[in-house]
């Protein structure tokens, strides 16, 4: 039987902001993405969970928002998409490290099939994902929420258990204690609309979709999605883990010792993310096609530089060539000084599938 993890990022969007700013780290963080439309206008992309016990939530508007927070100090911080694809793609190269199977979902969530790596058994899962989950902490202070179970389902049911920064095991024997009580839209894909069908033919937990009439749903969701309730309900739902995710990019990123505008106290953190970078792509069996430098300044703003290289480059040397003059001119026009640096490797090619090289160069 298959043992399946989900790793989830804890409010993502809002805890890479805490990171890179620690003194808005006990204070509400809500992350918005701001319509133009005057200075409320938008919606919430997400909050820590400080602002959540206040009643923020992703999706409700920003003006609403700061209403259920007018009475404490709280930070509004548009949302850079940028900068948190960065993280994304530095904590799950991580992640897939400790897989199977990756399949990555979304830019804070992946599903992992460690059948393998824990010879089918939960409490080797278990060390496991805890180890990667220190190895994330460790590297780059962000914490996720890990669920374990012998499907996707139940491994995403087990997350949501446990938010935040906390783990669950669901074993197939466990699923009736632990699964079967909960509210039937604890089971994913079933929102509002479903919840409410499903209360009025008496179900109302994930254990009543076992009891229910089956064929009751089907004439209500369809057979294939009735089917999917059922099966899902029992740990038995059969979707694999997919490598279905396309990496676009792989980047790397350091907090400098001292905010500074100094090439040369900036020039040893650009050598090490050159060689990070290449020690990935070289791990990786890819190529990049271009290099972009990034500095995240000490006021948050960030600006950034990019060149495509004459040919596919993964060696430490190629990508600080290019890196270099793009840092250079980026100090040059840079208004404040630089507080983090970033080394970022995208249009990549990969070696598998490449006949030859000579092609590309």
């Amino acid at each position: 039987m298959s043992i399946i993890a989900c790793v989830d990022l804890d409010y993502f969007y809002a805890q890479c902001e805490e990171i890179l700013n620690s003194s808005i780290k006990d204070k509400p963080v809500v992350v918005c993405i701001y319509s133009g439309r005057g200075k409320e206008g938008g919606a919430v992309a997400t909050a820590n969970y400080i602002a959540r016990k206040y009643g923020v939530k992703s999706g409700i508007p920003i003006k609403t928002a700061k209403n259920l927070l007018k009475d404490v100090e709280a930070y509004f911080i548009p949302a850079n998409l940028d900068l948190y694809e960065k993280f994304s793609q530095e904590v799950m190269n991580i992640v897939k490290k400790y897989a199977d199977v990756f399949e990555q979902v979304s830019v804070d969530e992946a599903y992992l099939d460690i059948t393998k790596q824990s010879n089918s058994d939960y409490k080797k899962a278990l060390e496991i994902m805890l180890r990667m989950k220190e190895e994330i902490f460790q590297k780059h202070k962000l914490t996720c929420t890990v669920g374990i179970g012998p499907s996707k389902v139940i491994a995403k049911i087990a997350t949501d258990l446990k938010k935040p920064n906390g783990i669950e095991v669901i074993t197939p024997e466990e699923i009736p204690l632990k699964v079967w009580p909960l509210s039937v839209d604890s089971l994913p894909g079933i929102g509002p609309r479903s919840k409410k069908r499903l209360e009025n033919i008496g179900v109302k937990t994930i254990g009543d979709i076992l009891n229910a009439d089956f064929m009751k749903l089907v004439s209500i969701f369809g057979k294939k999605i009735s089917t999917y309730f059922v099966r899902a309900a029992q740990g038995k739902e059969t979707e694999q883990v997919k490598e279905t995710y396309e990496v676009k990019q792989f980047s790397r990123m350091v907090t400098l010792k001292n905010n500074t505008l100094q090439f040369n106290e900036i020039k040893p953190y650009l050598e090490q993310l050159s060689k990070e970078l290449s020690e990935t792509l070289k791990s990786n069996n890819y190529f990049a096609k271009g290099i972009s430098v990034m500095a995240v300044l000490d006021d948050l703003n960030i600006i950034s530089k990019s060149k495509l290289a004459d040919k596919p480059i993964n060696s430490e040397k190629d990508i600080y060539k290019i890196a270099e003059p793009l840092l250079l001119d980026l100090i040059k026009k840079s208004p404040r000084m630089f507080r983090r640096l970033a080394l970022r490797a995208y249009d990549l090619i990969s070696y598998e599938g490449i006949e030859s090289l000579e092609r590309f160069v």
